[in-house]
């Protein structure tokens, strides 16, 4: 070989290895949660190395409330969030980003409840009374549907809007006479006090779910990715269903409380099985019940008022 050719070869090997230093490397995919038992299994992945068996560079975001994962979302600080149906509406409303769901994770079944002292017996004994609430989620949709049950109105009651963890202490003090909670907070505060439940999910099957949902660019540019998410969740939910001591002792362990409460929390909420969201995205099917219920309740107490964005929403793309 000429000391020519040879100078070639090495100028195409540098210019190669110089090109592949400058190769931008994709950011951690930004995915915000709060505490709620089923979003604990995104944790328990991280913990068993499942997001790095799939490659995927990820990095989970913890938030004390809802309300403050869905603000996370609208200032562009997150690429997705754990969340309800409520919440997604709510920030579609408020940010000009397109939040998609893209899987259900669960829906409540009596685990979101109307929380009361033993003062107050009845529905109807909330009139005039303090109730408290995350106001800016899904608290309104439960205490909506609630005070329907009474015979009630917001008008007939005072609400007073505040983070889960601050709920809990102003109730246990006797500074709110009830509020609308869910696990941990609704557990600590039954052992807290003696409660009573006026109203739970159970009585509303199906309408409360709890979803994933991304902004729609980085459904666009990232496909790959969220298909990973998603996989990696369902597997840390049957890694917890094959070794549940481990799991939830390491799961209860993050949220405070003990390994059996963690399992008692989920007697009110029901895990969606990859296998069972077709029959939540098809058309017609549950997740679109979900949709129109939950537009028309939030308009109706006008948490929502802008464009109607019932119909893209949801994505069935990841649904197999």
């Amino acid at each position: 070989m000429s000391t020519l050719t040879k100078k070639i070869s090495v100028f195409i090997l540098l210019s190669i290895t110089l090109l592949g230093c400058n190769v931008e490397q994709p950011e951690p995919l930004r995915i915000g949660l709060s505490t709620w038992p089923p979003f604990e299994f995104f944790h328990l992945a991280e913990q068993k190395g499942f997001f790095k068996d799939e490659q995927l560079d990820i990095k989970l975001i913890e938030f004390s409330s809802l309300s403050d994962v869905r603000r996370s979302f609208e200032r562009g600080q997150i690429d997705g969030l754990g969340t309800t149906l409520v919440d997604v509406f709510q920030a579609r409303e408020q940010s000009p980003r397109n939040l998609q769901v893209v899987q259900v994770i669960d829906y409540s079944d009596g685990a979101d409840m109307i929380l009361a002292n033993t003062k107050i017996k009845t529905g109807q004994d909330l009139r005039g009374k303090k109730i408290g609430l995350e106001f800016a989620s899904l608290g309104i949709y439960v205490l909506a549907r609630g005070l329907d049950k009474f015979g009630l109105t917001f008008a007939d009651v005072q609400i007073i809007g505040m983070e889960q963890i601050s709920l809990a202490d102003e109730f246990k003090n006797g500074r709110l006479d009830a509020i609308v909670t869910y696990p941990p907070t609704s557990i600590t505060s039954q052992h807290d006090m003696n409660t009573n439940v006026l109203f739970s999910t159970s009585e509303i099957p199906d309408e409360v779910v709890d979803v994933m949902a991304i902004d729609e660019s980085i459904i666009q540019q990232r496909p790959d990715d969220i298909k990973k998410l998603l996989r990696v969740y369902h597997r840390a939910m049957t890694y917890a269903q094959q070794n549940p001591e481990e799991s939830y002792a390491i799961m209860a362990d993050r949220e405070g409380i003990t390994p059996q409460e963690f399992k008692n929390s989920f007697d009110g909420i029901r895990l969606v099985s990859q296998a069972e969201q077709t029959d939540f995205f098809k058309q017609g099917g549950k997740l679109e019940k979900v949709v129109e219920k939950t537009d028309k309740i939030l308009r109706e107490s006008g948490q929502i008022k802008g464009a109607d964005h019932r119909a893209d929403t949801v994505t069935n793309r990841f649904i197999e």
